[in-house]
């Protein structure tokens, strides 16, 4: 009787000689199945109880056992066997590439900001859909707002509306034609509401009545007109003595326009010593008012970016940047305006 190994080599051999492995078991051993021959007569055949198989059943192969067949067929032999051709030329490799070439994907923190700045939008847009506002196909063109769609609001009316807002950074946008015929978004801020919460530069640079100046064109020189009548007395702690001209110096820090007291009567002209002085003087005040009004806006428009629903930190680092810069430069021209006043005091 065989062993297991050899009755699973003896099952391998004949199937690979064209036997058949059936699910019928031998009735002597009770253990190995039976194979049947692919040829007729069909002749059984027990790998374990018989030595060998009918000469009968076996099919025509070629001689010699199953490990001399694979030695003859294994690539080894074949290859000691035949003498060996010349290997195929190496693949020249090109410089350029075949494919192109990837480009690394962005930071995680960029990905986790627009995920979270995707969120909050979608929440937030959901919450006014539900107030009636429309959900627009147009994106947000802010380059901080990744892929934002606008929202219009209601018409108490009815229709539509050509207010489109971003709930990211709180841009309004309205539609704008070019001369070419394209439409694109234009930001509301900056023409419409803007320009009603800030004064015009035109409005801005009026001087009040109290100090109004006006230049004699034949003399080039500068006269300051009192549009109203002094006050018989000057206020507390107004000088009249220094130049005989009633000048009073301003600090730096004083952003208050104060009117100038004269003590010529009323309705009179004040003479100006030195047309160079009092011009550049002018320029000054002027200049001052102007970076007073620039500093008043950016104030208003920080204020609008850090109370929005979700502000934006780049948005408010550039605006807290230009406010720096204006502060700055009116500081200089502040003393400036020192600097000529104790000149002119001197």
């Amino acid at each position: 009787m065989s062993t297991i190994v050899d009755v699973s080599s003896k099952l391998g051999e004949y199937m690979l000689k064209g036997w058949v492995l059936t699910d019928d078991i031998c009735a002597k051993c009770h253990k190995v199945p039976l194979m049947r021959s692919s040829t007729a007569p069909a002749t059984h055949f027990c790998a374990n109880c018989d030595s060998a198989a009918p000469a009968s059943g076996l099919p025509p192969a070629p001689s010699g056992t199953l490990k001399e067949r694979r030695h003859e067929h294994s690539p080894s032999s074949a290859s000691s066997s035949h003498p060996s051709r010349s290997s195929t030329p190496p693949t020249e490799l090109s410089s350029t590439p075949g494919s192109p070439i990837l480009v690394p994907p962005m930071n995680a923190e960029e990905l986790l900001r627009r995920r979270q700045q995707s969120d909050a939008a979608s929440a937030e847009i959901g919450k006014r859909m539900l107030k009636g506002w429309a959900m627009l196909a147009d994106e947000c063109p802010n380059s901080n707002c990744y892929g934002i769609p606008l929202v219009r609001p209601p018409k108490p009316g009815g229709g539509k509306g050509s207010r489109k807002e971003c709930v990211v950074c709180g841009t309004v946008y309205v539609d704008e034609e070019s001369p070419s015929g394209e439409t694109r978004l234009v930001p509301l801020n900056s023409t419409s509401s803007v320009a009603a919460e800030v004064p015009s530069p035109a409005a801005a640079s009026v001087v009040p009545p109290s100090s109004a100046f006006s230049l004699d064109k034949g003399k080039g020189k500068g006269k300051a007109v009192d549009r109203q009548p002094f006050p018989h007395s000057p206020p507390p702690g107004l000088d009249n003595s220094r130049n005989g001209t009633g000048y009073r110096p301003r600090s730096p820090f004083d952003t208050a326009v104060r009117p100038v007291y004269s003590s010529n009567p009323p309705n009179q002209p004040q003479p100006v010593n030195d047309s160079a002085q009092s011009s550049t003087d002018f320029v000054l005040d002027a200049s001052a008012r102007s970076l007073e009004v620039s500093l008043h806006v950016m104030s208003n428009r920080l204020k609008a970016l850090s109370s929005g629903p979700f502000p934006d930190p780049a948005m408010i680092a550039q605006t807290a940047e230009a406010i720096m810069k204006v502060s700055q430069a009116l500081m200089q021209v502040k003393q400036l305006q020192w600097s000529e006043s104790q000149a002119l005091g001197a």
